[in-house]
């Protein structure tokens, strides 16, 4: 059961800070939750080097075992996965929320392998991404929850099929046995839009999402 306060720690994804968190999290607080955002630079590192350093961030705050909810968007869940393989015991009784996270390879990004600004753009951590480094992390344990974004971008259409959020489609964000919802939300929307808070913070509270989003049946 989620108690009052329960901490629930947020990482962002690519190019972003925990600054752009801070919206989620003051929603998530009116939840009763206790919201701590995991700040690190995201084209500097790779996906174990991050992991790395929420590993020990997470160990300057608190106990493996205590119980704790993470929410990561994008590159977040990639990074909470790769915890996961490192540290599994932060996902004891956890329930995590991954917003738009590519845990697939994600065809979008195959165009900017192409390019050395489009590689630099990525950084290291995108890289490893682009070529399909999340398909080998475990899934963490506990009770995972996915939201997808369907509001493609028309400046992707063209590298994107299927329902997609402008950047990853709703395919890629998908993992075995973990149910996935989908949102009329863009890839960015993820983070701030309040049906989105709204399904996160029941998912966390119940570990389902009963009828926020719709289940995204056939696209997995």
């Amino acid at each position: 059961m989620s108690g009052p306060g329960r901490p629930v720690v947020l990482i962002h994804g690519l190019w972003m800070r925990s600054l752009t968190l801070v919206p989620l999290a003051r929603r998530l607080r009116r939840y009763g939750f206790n919201p701590h955002r995991f700040d690190y630079r995201t084209r500097h590192g790779t996906i174990a080097d991050h992991a790395a350093a929420l590993d020990a961030w997470l160990g300057e705050r608190f106990t493996p075992g205590q119980p704790l909810h993470f929410v990561g968007h994008s590159l977040g869940g990639v990074i909470l996965r790769a915890l996961a393989a490192r540290n599994p015991a932060w996902f004891e009784g956890a329930r995590t929320v991954m917003l738009g996270t590519p845990n697939q390879r994600p065809s979008g990004t195959d165009f900017l392998r192409q390019s050395r600004a489009g590689r630099w753009w990525l950084g290291m951590a995108g890289r490893e991404v682009a070529a399909g480094r999340p398909s080998q992390l475990p899934v963490p344990s506990g009770v995972v929850g996915i939201i997808a974004g369907t509001r493609s971008r028309w400046w992707t259409r063209w590298l994107l099929e299927g329902p997609n959020d402008g950047m990853v489609r709703v395919a890629e964000t998908c993992l075995d046995g973990v149910e996935v919802v989908t949102l009329p939300v863009g890839h960015m929307g993820l983070m701030f839009r309040q049906p989105v808070v709204e399904a996160t913070a029941h998912f966390l509270q119940t570990g389902r999402f009963d009828g926020n989003g719709e289940p995204a049946r056939g696209l997995c």
